[in-house]
């Protein structure tokens, strides 16, 4: 790793105020509409710790969970839309409950599974960065972790290589694979023990805050050159 990055994002400690996401309950009615059957307790907006509880309650069912995680990560409306008015709603609920109830023994796996079915065009309106958001929450044994373009862009910087391929609109790219997804995790298990914390911890640190209130971000902003990083693969 940079070691001169690696320092910096030591030096910061655990200094980053979680993010907080959209009310779950408006995000899912404006999304679903009104005569949705959606539990009530949605009307809050979710830290991703409070996300983590939810999603393992056996009570809360696989819609409930599905919709706090999107609204959590900010899904825009229109591919909400999508993907719940479509034939994807019941793809993604199959593989949600997979993940509930722990049928994937690998986070590559996991992966491998979302990935087969966004390539065949079955799931509209959820890419790589979601369906990662969905790995993590759902089966946090895997290990499995959140591949947007912000953790992305700090991994492919602490490592020095173009491990996270991204579009020219900075979003992650379809052509990460599993093996792309595998490294990308094994490096932040990796971090992790450097700055000696589990996986998550050091997956929340790197994610930061935006609109200039996370010290990382900041940083990861004013060093990011995707020109100096060596190519991956």
């Amino acid at each position: 790793m940079n070691e001169k990055h690696l320092n910096y994002l030591i030096h910061l400690g655990d200094n980053t105020k979680d993010y907080i996401g959209n009310n779950s309950l408006n995000w899912g009615v404006s999304v679903l509409g009104e005569n949705t059957d959606l539990d009530p307790y949605l009307n809050k907006r979710f830290d991703r710790y409070e996300l983590f509880e939810y999603c393992k309650n056996p009570n809360i069912n696989n819609l409930n969970a599905l919709v706090a995680i999107l609204s959590w990560g900010g899904m825009r409306h229109h591919h909400g839309k999508q993907l719940f008015n479509s034939n994807s709603k019941e793809i993604v609920l199959r593989i949600v409950g997979d993940l509930r109830n722990n049928t994937f023994k690998t986070r590559k796996r996991a992966f491998e599974v979302f990935q087969k079915e966004r390539n065949e065009g079955n799931l509209s309106g959820i890419g790589i960065g979601y369906f990662t958001k969905l790995i993590c929450f759902l089966s946090p044994d895997l290990n499995g972790y959140i591949m947007d373009q912000w953790v992305g862009k700090s991994i492919n910087l602490l490592s020095g290589m173009n491990i996270v391929k991204l579009t020219s609109n900075k979003w992650v790219n379809d052509q990460n694979n599993s093996d792309t997804y595998e490294m990308f995790c094994s490096h932040i298990d990796h971090l992790a023990e450097r700055l000696g914390c589990s996986g998550f911890e050091a997956e929340k640190r790197i994610f930061s805050l935006g609109r200039g209130k996370g010290k990382w971000r900041t940083y990861l902003i004013n060093n990011y050159n995707p020109k100096k990083l060596k190519q991956f693969r």
